[in-house]
């Protein structure tokens, strides 16, 4: 009994954090549009093509930053939900007992 509830338990908690990451990532590509918004309005109305070039290159470096951030974020997240799971799947020999 007491595994099924150490199983139902750890399933909630990871659905629950895998939610977190969804909310996480749609709010991510929130961001994201923002900046492409921002930039393409700023791309056209640009009255010289080093101005364009100065947006273009602006726009790169937080499109990076912005992936370099997601990819961190999603990297994190993933070593928790594995930390979890190792954790409730370890048995002590205590625990293997009960």
């Amino acid at each position: 009994m007491t595994k099924k509830m150490e199983a139902a338990e750890f399933n909630n908690t990871l659905f629950e954090r895998m939610q977190d990451m969804n909310r996480a990532w749609l709010e991510k590509l929130r961001e994201i549009r923002l900046i492409e918004s921002d930039f393409r309005s700023r791309l056209l109305s640009a009255k010289s093509s080093s101005e364009a070039t100065a947006v273009c290159n602006e726009w790169m470096a937080k499109r990076l930053e912005a992936v370099a951030s997601e990819q961190q974020a999603f990297t994190t997240a993933w070593i928790e939900l594995i930390a979890d799971a190792m954790k409730s799947s370890y048995t002590t020999p205590a625990n293997a007992a009960e």
